[in-house]
């Protein structure tokens, strides 16, 4: 429309669920069915490039109506380019986020419905990779706000940057270092246990960056990470620091992608000193044919919660093919297997999901 460009894409679907509270005995079964939506406006002046994206998830059940959720969100983008490999952006979001009962710390009280959380964040970012020199910086500020008053000891801000050198090394490749900080500030001045939870969080890490064009995309680094907590009754900790996101392309319309990462995460655990996350997964993307795409994936995730001997450990695969109708229009069908670990034994489960969906794009 004029100067504007505009997408739009619709995706109604029915999920099954053997297990949708993620509980270790009794579990409850059910389907829903879900409506995801998303529109993009974008436009393009010179070197500038503007967009706004609104998205909306909708999920209601069938019989377990008190665990229905709504979840959506805005994002403005402003991108300056004005030459190959070097932009500059600022990205600004606010969006409701429904808590999927899987997750290390998620609610367990089944009476109660799924844990809402606003999250709101504005992020700046320069990067350039000319020549023999990549430089890459990141400013970010996020605001967590547990939306039920029952969640208020959950409420924290956080801000931070990372700063990234590199040198190309051969090709596409850089060997970089990078250095990052963050500040954790929660809402309440003390946890239920009266323990101030407040701390700052940085470390270093030496990896390498593959532009795009070649077999390789993307980066890994590895290095360390130290936490200094405010509370004086709390010891300040070391530990690996792990970030990558790497895809390899063995041949064309294949692609084999790594991700990685390892470091501290806010706990909100009683006894819990802090938590460390430790997360993999590997993912495979396949064009069959110009109309059918799959993709396979295996991860896994390892949640230490620190001073309280309490770990857990999660293993997801997840399977989806998609076959292109027509132009506008396609098919999906996909189905995941959870199982998981803990040192306490009603934090373990095992869980099946699939589903059916169609998605229109205009």
């Amino acid at each position: 429309l004029g100067g504007v460009t505009i997408s739009l894409e619709v995706e109604p679907s029915i999920e099954y669920d053997n297990n949708i509270f993620a509980t270790s005995d009794d579990p409850t079964e059910d389907v829903s069915y879900n409506l995801r939506s998303q529109a993009v406006l974008s436009h393009q002046t010179g070197n500038f490039t503007a967009s706004l994206t609104g998205d909306v998830d909708l999920r209601r059940y069938f019989e377990e109506t008190g665990q229905n959720a709504d979840a959506g969100g805005v994002e403005g983008t402003l991108v300056w380019s004005p030459r190959t490999e070097e932009v500059a952006s600022i990205v600004a979001s606010i969006d409701r986020v429904i808590e999927d009962r899987g997750d290390p710390e998620a609610r367990v009280n089944p009476d109660l419905g799924p844990r809402a959380v606003r999250v709101s964040s504005v992020e700046a970012g320069y990067r350039r990779a000319r020549g023999k020199l990549l430089f890459d910086f990141g400013a970010e500020a996020t605001e967590f706000d547990a939306l039920s008053p029952l969640d208020d000891d959950r409420d924290f801000f956080v801000a931070g940057g990372i700063a990234k050198l590199g040198v190309r090394v051969a090709g596409q490749a850089f060997a970089t270092a990078s250095a990052f900080y963050s500040n954790r500030d929660f809402r309440l001045e003390t946890s239920p246990q009266g323990v101030n939870r407040d701390a700052q969080i940085y470390g270093g890490r030496l990896g390498v960056d593959f532009l795009p064009g070649g077999l390789f995309e993307g980066g890994f680094s590895v290095g360390v990470f130290r936490n200094e907590p405010e509370d004086p009754s709390i010891a300040p900790r070391t530990g690996l620091s792990l970030d990558g996101l790497l895809t390899f392309y063995p041949r064309r319309r294949m692609a084999l992608i790594f991700e990685a990462s390892r470091g501290d995460v806010a706990t909100f655990r009683g006894g819990a000193a802090g938590r460390t996350d430790t997360s993999a997964r590997v993912t495979w993307q396949h064009e069959i044919r110009h109309n059918l795409f799959s993709s396979l994936s295996l991860g896994y995730l390892e949640s230490n919660f620190e001073e309280s001997n309490i770990t857990q450990e999660t293993v997801i695969a997840r399977g989806e093919i998609e076959y292109l109708i027509g132009r506008n229009v396609s098919v999906l069908g996909n189905i995941s297997f959870g199982d998981r670990d803990s040192d306490l034994a009603l934090e373990e489960f095992d869980r099946r999901r699939g589903g059916i969906s169609l998605r229109f794009r205009f």
